[in-house]
């Protein structure tokens, strides 16, 4: 899949930015929360190695993206 196509299939999710299904997520146009990603992984809409493919092509991590552990917060 190409990632306009992966974009497509992403869109067929609800986003954490209240984005209903088949509406664009409230960020800047053309761009989709990696969140809505991930729940069209866990909808079945997209393979976990297409994720992987969209992480790795989009170049959105750029070594210093992070996430933060909840169980280590004090």
């Amino acid at each position: 899949m190409t990632i306009h196509d992966l974009c497509e299939q992403a869109r067929n999710t609800a986003c954490a930015c209240g984005a209903p299904p088949g509406c664009p997520c409230v960020c800047a146009p053309a761009h989709y929360h990696y969140a809505r990603f991930a729940r069209a992984v866990q909808a079945g809409l997209i393979p976990v190695a297409e994720f992987a493919q969209v992480i790795h092509d989009a170049d959105v991590f750029q070594g210093f993206d992070t996430v933060t552990d909840p169980g280590m917060l004090s």
